[in-house]
């Protein structure tokens, strides 16, 4: 028999993401053995204990972790259901069997890289600020960005009382229209943290795209496909970040391979 707490235990069998549990495990909305339990920490042994949410009996068995990327459209909610019936990430994984979960958020108004997993300890380590994981994104802003501007951003300016961490930036090209194609690299997720930052320059972004996520890159995926990444993509993610979470993978369709670690 093993012993997992429950938060975790009920992340690794896919019941929800990460703040969806944690949300209703505060709201006592779980019991286990007949308990109601709130301590995201409570033990949970399995098999054994039966878990209950709402008063319904879950079926649960932790799952092997999954990790997939989508090329995500813009118009598109990148989250797994939206109470304004937008269109969400959702309708494009469908065939993907393993239930899993957006790392993180990318704007309505932008497209690119979103990741999908069930391992709720590598998306906890990739939206940790104090893990400094950089996010790459493609940036068409009005005008051309002056030396002085740019500078700014690569120091780290105050925006709404508060410092930016520095920017990278990388010029692209520039379009017939005199505006500016951007590679742009940050290293904390701060809600439109691009658009305001640039917005404030006096370049408003036209056009965002995000390509990566540490190691992780978008590549040629289609506008709205999902590939599942290899064993060997997570593994250079792990050493390169320094993520000792516990990771598995599929190669090309084979059976997936588990390799614990932890931080």
């Amino acid at each position: 028999m093993k012993e997992l707490k429950l938060q975790k235990y009920l992340q690794e069998c896919g019941v929800a993401s990460r703040r969806d549990i944690r949300q209703w495990i505060h709201e006592g909305r779980f019991q286990v053995q007949g308990r109601v339990v709130t301590d995201p920490n409570h033990p949970v042994r399995f098999p054994g204990d039966r878990v209950h949410l709402n008063g319904r009996l879950l079926k649960l068995a932790p799952q092997k972790k999954s990790y997939f990327i989508l090329n995500k459209p813009v118009g598109v909610v990148s989250t797994l259901a939206d109470p304004e019936g937008r269109s969400t990430v959702a309708a494009y994984i469908r065939r993907i069997r393993e239930r899993v979960f957006p790392v993180g958020r990318l704007d309505f108004h932008s497209d690119g890289l979103m990741l999908l997993t069930n391992d709720g300890e590598l998306a906890d380590f990739i939206l940790a600020a104090r893990n400094g994981v950089p996010k790459t994104y493609l940036l068409k802003v009005k005008g051309t960005l002056g030396e002085a501007e740019r500078r700014k951003l690569e120091r780290g300016i105050f925006l709404e009382g508060e410092r930016l961490n520095p920017f990278v930036i990388e010029e692209v090209k520039t379009t017939a229209a005199g505006n500016s194609w951007l590679r742009v690299t940050i290293t904390e997720g701060k809600k439109h943290i691009l658009r305001n930052a640039f917005k404030y320059s006096g370049h408003p972004v036209e056009k965002l795209r995000r390509v990566a996520i540490g190691s992780i890159t978008l590549g040629r995926l289609p506008l709205g496909e999902w590939r599942e990444l290899r064993v060997e993509e997570i593994e250079e993610f792990k050493r390169q970040y320094h993520c000792q979470e516990p990771a598995s993978g599929k190669r090309e369709g084979r059976k997936r391979e588990e390799k614990g670690k932890r931080e």
